[in-house]
């Protein structure tokens, strides 16, 4: 019997295959390689299943470990500076960008969804919450651009009760608008009327709410960072 399990294809690369991982469980298969669409391949050294190694634009290596999570809906920003991807793990999710202007750990940047950038290119921002912490984010983060790297400027999870959190763009090259939507009391549903803000970048980070009209556009409550 043993001698026949032997002979079997594939028989001892099976007995050799380590037990599933939490996330492999829950996916019900096994993770595969991530697969780089053609446009971005020259942006990336190596892509297994157990990491990716991103090129910065000096050459050198980000090695990004990507065992507990699957990538997925790769992207590139501001001509190719910034790589990024979506990805699931096991009971959390998120968005990892990669500023290639920088090196190490500090190069990847967690924004919970695909950030948006101000069209003078100065500013991003991004907003994610899950409501049960499971995200990369949690809140709304700001960031700038600058010759050598990124800096967050802005960051809060101090926000209101609501759902449906979304980056509406940038108005103005200081200033993004954000939105989101309520649920009213009993309602399943959140309400399809959505309640908005802006956050101004000047000296000091300036939140106008604006309630029913896009944020920074209107004058209204401000609060100051």
């Amino acid at each position: 019997m043993l001698a026949a399990l032997l002979l079997l294809p594939g028989a001892a690369q099976a007995a050799q295959e380590p037990p599933m991982t939490e996330l492999e469980q829950s996916m019900g298969r096994r993770k595969v390689a991530p697969v780089i669409p053609t446009e971005l391949r020259p942006m990336v050294r190596e892509a297994t299943r157990d990491r990716l190694v991103v090129r910065t634009l000096s050459g050198a290596d980000i090695v990004i470990d990507i065992r507990e999570m699957e990538p997925e809906r790769f992207v590139q920003f501001a001509n190719g500076r910034y790589f990024g991807f979506s990805f699931m793990g096991y009971e959390f999710y998120g968005f990892l960008l990669i500023d290639r202007a920088m090196a190490g750990e500090a190069a990847v940047i967690a924004t919970g969804e695909p950030p948006v950038f101000a069209s003078g290119g100065r500013h991003f921002a991004a907003v994610q919450i899950s409501g049960a912490d499971t995200g990369n984010l949690e809140g709304l983060g700001i960031w700038e651009v600058r010759r050598d790297g990124t800096v967050q400027i802005f960051v809060s999870d101090v926000l209101p009760e609501g759902e449906d959190w979304r980056i509406d763009g940038w108005p103005r090259d200081d200033c993004v608008s954000v939105s989101w939507s309520e649920r009213p009391p009993g309602s399943a549903e959140p309400s399809p009327d959505r309640r908005h803000f802006g956050v101004e970048t000047g000296e000091a980070i300036t939140i106008r709410a604006s309630y029913d009209f896009p944020g920074c556009n209107a004058t209204g409550a401000t609060a100051s960072d």
